[in-house]
């Protein structure tokens, strides 16, 4: 029975076989792709870990400056002036 296109309708005798070839170079190609998507998530990956490590020294950088020992030593014994003079 023809179908509406005018096939034999059914077997898949008309598409052309692949060979080992076609196959082997289907396969590396998809392992390549599947590398470079896992490269990419690692990057995407460290990136945000960046993102989170500088976000955390911007919150608990104020913090850090006015615990620094430099804060204890007290307004008083700083030897260098401000101003002019």
């Amino acid at each position: 029975m023809g179908g509406i296109f005018g096939g034999g309708g059914g077997g898949g005798s008309t598409a052309p076989k692949k060979t080992v070839k076609q196959i082997e170079t289907e396969e590396k190609a998809t392992e390549a792709q599947e590398r470079t998507e896992e490269r990419a998530e690692a990057q995407e990956r460290t990136e945000m870990q960046g993102v989170q490590k500088r976000r955390r020294l911007r919150q608990r950088g104020g913090m850090r400056l006015l615990f620094s020992p430099l804060r204890q030593e007290g307004p008083g014994s700083s030897n260098t002036k401000l101003g002019g003079g």
